[in-house]
């Protein structure tokens, strides 16, 4: 009986050692807003707001904690956080709590990865409703593993404020033209400005051109800036695409060189046949992309995009 006792006892102290609680913050002073979102966390010591991503980083450790908004359902956007999925982006699932945050249904994660030739650590706390979804990336290379417990705890200070204004255009470090052209900015994702006719995502209009610009959110070292943007065409949503060897242009844009690639192909959704542009200019340690899909008017979006890509500026 005694034996018995204490193995309920021991299993009590284990559960409770691993059970986050819920999370319902107050903001104070120390919160502070990760630029382009409506999310305020406290940082920890030492983190400064990343330049490359939304969120700050220790550029010392190659820590950092990452935030993005996904319009989406919650229940829909997080079905890929389980053991499957999470392995299929090179991560092993170590942990897996249900909890709320400030109200809204929510998850807290232990993840490991092997990236860089460095094991990662990464917490993901992840909340929302029927309209979006909070994802919020702690992470550090294990080697570092005294930064951990003010990861987890600047994670756990997230607040959401719906009632924030966002002013998408000056939330990132680039930018476009689209003065006297048909697009409006409608939305930003994952630090990526997204452009359509109507300025809704997805678009309601009878015209479904659209345009994105972004960056690479870590570093990259390309050896071979052509291939590389060949493989990223290939990768896109699109059946039988044809990519014209002519339809390859060597691009200098902003003091940055690149490739651009105008391509036809069937939307694996849609089944319909589209235009697709892409452009990757690469930096140093990484890439902007821009890439525009349409349904119709081939040619003249074509030169809308070549157009756009070429207003392209870093500020």
């Amino acid at each position: 009986m005694k034996r018995l006792v204490l193995f309920f006892l021991i299993q009590a102290v284990f559960n409770s050692a691993n059970c986050q609680k819920d999370i319902n913050n107050v903001k104070t002073s120390d919160h502070k807003q990760v630029r382009g979102t409506k999310v305020f966390i406290i940082p920890p010591d030492g983190f400064i707001s990343a330049t490359t991503f939304l969120g700050f980083q220790q550029s010392q450790s190659s820590s950092s904690i990452i935030v993005n908004e996904i319009p989406g359902p919650f229940s829909v956007t997080t079905k890929g956080l389980d053991e499957n999925g999470l392995k299929t982006q090179g991560m092993t699932l170590k942990k897996k709590q249900i909890i709320k945050v400030n109200s809204y249904d929510g998850l807290f994660l232990e993840t490991e990865q092997f990236a860089y030739e460095n094991y990662f650590t990464k917490y993901i706390i992840a909340f929302g409703n029927n309209e979006f979804t909070v994802m919020i990336v702690g992470l550090f290379p294990q080697k570092f593993k005294s930064i951990e417990k003010d990861v987890i705890k600047s994670l756990y200070s997230a607040i959401y404020d719906p009632s924030v204004q966002i002013d998408m255009a000056n939330s990132v470090n680039f930018g476009i033209n689209i003065e006297n052209t048909k697009l409006k900015l409608a939305k930003m994702l994952m630090g990526s400005l997204l452009f359509t006719v109507d300025g809704k995502v997805p678009p309601e209009s009878e015209d479904k051109t659209f345009f994105q610009v972004g960056q690479s959110l870590s570093t990259v070292e390309v050896t071979d800036k052509k291939l590389y943007t060949l493989n990223r065409a290939r990768k896109m949503p699109f059946d039988n695409l044809d990519i014209d060897e002519n339809e390859i242009k060597m691009i200098d844009i902003d003091g940055i060189s690149g490739y651009e690639i105008v391509a036809f192909g069937t939307n694996q959704k849609s089944r319909e046949k589209e235009l697709l542009y892409i452009a990757m200019l690469y930096t140093d340690n990484g890439y902007y992309l821009l890439n525009g899909t349409a349904r119709d008017d081939f040619e003249n979006n074509t030169t809308l995009f070549r157009n756009l890509t070429r207003t392209f500026k870093r500020k």
